[in-house]
């Protein structure tokens, strides 16, 4: 039986054994699955009856407490009939909720709950009884309530029949599915067994008559010089005397060798002199490596870094003890390696740099918030001849230059929330350019350089023309003595040759927004640290430190990329490279806003855990006429949730809170009651929780912090009126009515 006739029959049998085993893994698997889910719905089942025992337990608690009232009069007696009767009310959704997949449960719980409002009433008229007449007008309205008791057990025990019923079929269905697996992963492990034996057998065969081969042999040995020239490390080896035995082409190229020199023979000690000489790469000497050839030194390989000043090229040298002495010098060119690590090096830096400014924006907006939202309710209730106003305007003036602040560090933190759609520079080119020529003054020539069939570009408009507004204003301060401004745009492919010396950089279309400038440019070190937040060169009080790190963070959270080059006396160029859209130009729209701020009346639940912001809040909507409730954290607010019976038409949170519950989880357990629910987020930045690279899920709202009395009105407004645009917003109506639009009104 030949070589080739023993593998072809060892690879379909291995195969087949594969396959086998697959498939009754398969089978097992599957049944162990169903067996899982059987005692799933057998659980749920006992959670049913359990549920139901104890709604009927909590119900008899309610009478016998309020039995004891009627007779003591007591308050205590009383409160236990209030805790009894919420106990009810949650019981009876838990029991609904359980029986969801059951329509026939369904209907009977339909049927039940008037029974249940019913008997509560009769028995908090009875209270009431008690309270304003005596104990005989009470007990007069006791004969009715016993016949709802009646009907109220007699509902509960056909619930728990049904379920008795289910349970015992459940049971049945789990047994069976339980005997059924046992029995296939008996006969599964017995057959697996079988087969890995077989197949063990087969491969001892064939390793015996493969072991005997002498040309595989010889293929193998040919293979492994081919694979040794064709390697892209330079490789050397030499013998325990340092002497050149074997070498690959590589390891002439990259140590620059002359060809004419490189011999079998050739001295260790002669390539270290060769390559000093030259000054191109200072190598071990061979004292050093004597050192550690005896094999009581040997141990594991020397590695080091060596740098070629002639061209900065970066290699790394790994030397490997041989078992006969010598040893093997392995030449690595890393300068790729080199420049990726200074690349993320730089990135971590102002990553963590990022992580910083961002936890600061987001506790200097929650106080920016309090303040802004106290002016203006302050501001509101004054007069308008009150010379408090002018103040009140000054210290708001000062709240917003907060604000913009705390934008630009979020920007840096790439903590915004982006709102990117297909834009087209060229349009709006014309229009940046008059307004900069304006803004920058006459010593200042503005020039544009624009490309034929610019291609759309993905970005937030407004972003962008912040970006270069704060590119053109560093350029305008570089340019103190007069001098030129170019903005140019271009369609840039950003190829992987260019990705690989940019890690950050996926290869694909981008389109180029740059500024250059004739100023005095920037020197090394200063370019350097260009995009920190809060470095500037420029006099006290002329700047932040934050444009260029607003950019930056801008770009970056778009999914672009940013460079900039300066020499000092010949100015600076930064270009911005903006992801590509694929799809129509959208215009760019404004729309105005009527001067009266929407009101309205509907029901709204505020959960925000610092307590000024909270405050703050909660007087802006209840002075817009709104009913508010107000929670501290998720568990209270799933708590005054249950209190007013689901009445709530909007739920206004915080994204982060303090406990267990995020803003977004609180959402989603309420939507699970009530889907219509309507939810607006607010932040101070964005969290992962609903923003997903830099922009908003879809169908969230959120309103970020700090804001102004007439933003959260009219975003309040949008959600509840159900506005998918900030134009549908300029036109809503003044009084928000949700009982015309098929909401919830208090």
């Amino acid at each position: 039986m030949s070589k080739a006739l023993v593998r072809n029959a060892n690879l379909f049998a291995s195969i087949g054994v594969a396959l086998l085993v697959g498939v009754v893994a398969f089978l097992v698997w599957s049944q162990f699955s169903g067996t899982r889910q059987a005692w799933f719905w057998v659980q749920h089942t006992y959670d049913v009856i359990i549920t139901t025992d104890q709604l009927g337990t909590a119900m008899r608690d309610a009478e016998s407490s309020q039995r004891a009232y009627l007779l003591t009069g007591q308050d205590n007696d009383l409160e236990q009939y209030r805790a009894a009767f919420e106990r009810v009310a949650l019981l009876q959704g838990e029991l609904r909720r359980l029986t969801a997949d059951n329509s026939a449960q369904q209907d009977r719980l339909r049927d039940l709950a008037p029974l249940f409002q019913r008997q509560k009433e009769a028995m908090d008229r009875a209270i009431q009884l008690r309270r304003d007449v005596d104990l005989g007008a009470a007990l007069s309205a006791m004969p009715s309530r016993r016949d709802l008791f009646r009907q109220i057990d007699t509902g509960l025990s056909d619930v728990a029949s049904e379920e008795w019923h289910l349970l015992e079929l459940r049971r049945e269905w789990a047994d069976r599915s339980e005997l059924l697996a046992r029995w296939l992963a008996l006969g599964g492990s017995i057959l697996a067994m079988a087969l890995f034996a077989l197949a063990g057998w087969l491969l001892a065969q064939s390793r015996r008559l493969l072991l005997s081969s002498e040309i595989e042999q010889r293929t193998l040995a040919t293979r492994m010089r081919t694979a040794f020239e064709s390697i892209s490390q330079g490789i050397g080896v030499f013998d325990s005397s340092g002497s050149l035995m074997r070498w690959n082409d590589c390891f002439v190229a990259l140590l620059g060798l002359p060809g004419p020199m490189v011999r079998q023979g050739l001295p260790y000690a002669a390539i270290v002199e060769q390559l000093a000489t030259g000054r191109d790469l200072q190598l071990e000497t061979m004292e050093q490596v004597r050192h550690h050839l005896s094999p009581k030194a040997a141990g594991d390989p020397i590695i080091y870094e060596r740098t070629r000043q002639a061209d900065n090229r970066h290699f790394e040298l790994r030397r490997t003890f041989t078992p006969d002495g010598g040893f093997v010098l392995t030449v690595t060119d890393v300068t790729e390696r080199v420049r990726a690590e200074v690349t993320t090096r730089d990135a971590q830096r102002l990553q963590a740099i990022g992580q910083l400014t961002g936890g600061i924006a987001h506790d200097f907006n929650n106080l920016l918030t309090v303040v802004m939202a106290n002016l203006e309710l302050v501001k509101s209730r004054l007069p308008a001849d009150s010379d408090a106003g002018a103040r009140i305007d000054r210290a708001l003036w000062g709240a917003n230059r907060g604000a913009g602040l705390t934008q630009q560090l979020l920007a840096f933190a790439r903590k915004q929330t982006l709102m990117p759609v297909p834009i087209d520079l060229s349009a709006t080119l014309p229009d940046m350019a008059n307004l900069l020529r304006r803004t920058l003054g006459e010593h200042i020539e503005v020039r544009t350089v624009d490309a034929a069939g610019l291609w759309p570009a993905m970005a937030d408009p407004a972003q962008v023309e912040s970006a270069l507004l704060n590119l053109s204003l560093n350029a305008r301060d570089a340019m103190s003595s007069g001098g030129r401004l170019t903005i140019e745009v271009a369609n840039k492919v950003l190829d992987s040759d260019y990705a690989r010396q940019h890690v950050e950089v996926t290869p694909g279309d981008y389109v180029m927004l740059a500024v250059s400038d004739t100023g005095t440019g920037m020197p090394p070190g200063v370019l350097a640290r260009a995009f920190e937040p809060f470095f500037t060169t420029k006099d006290e009080g002329r700047g932040t430190g934050l444009g260029l790190a607003m950019v930056h963070g801008f770009v970056k959270q778009s999914g672009g990329h940013v460079s900039i080059y300066s020499e000092v006396g010949e100015g600076t160029t930064v270009r911005l490279y903006l992801p590509r859209a694929v799809g129509a130009v959208l215009p760019l729209s404004r729309s105005g806003a009527p001067a009266d701020l929407p009101r309205g009346t509907a029901t709204i639940l505020v959960v925000e855990d610092e307590s000024a912001v909270r405050e703050a809040c909660v007087a802006i909507l209840r002075d817009l006429g709104y009913r508010v409730l107000e929670a501290s954290d998720g568990l209270e607010a799933l708590r005054l949730f249950g209190e007013n019976d689901g009445k709530v038409d909007l739920l206004l949170t915080d994204v982060v809170l303090t406990g267990r519950m995020k803003g977004n989880e609180v959402a989603n357990r309420l939507k699970e009651v009530r889907p219509e629910l309507r939810v607006l987020f607010m932040s101070g930045y964005t969290e992962n929780a609903i923003v997903h690279h830099g922009r908003l899920d879809d169908g969230v709202h959120l309103i970020g912090k700090p804001f102004h009395r007439e933003q959260i009105a009219r975003k309040v407004a949008e959600v509840l009126v159900g506005a998918r645009t900030s134009a549908a917003t300029s036109q809503m109506p003044n009084v928000i009515d949700l009982a015309s639009r098929g909401g919830r009104a208090p």
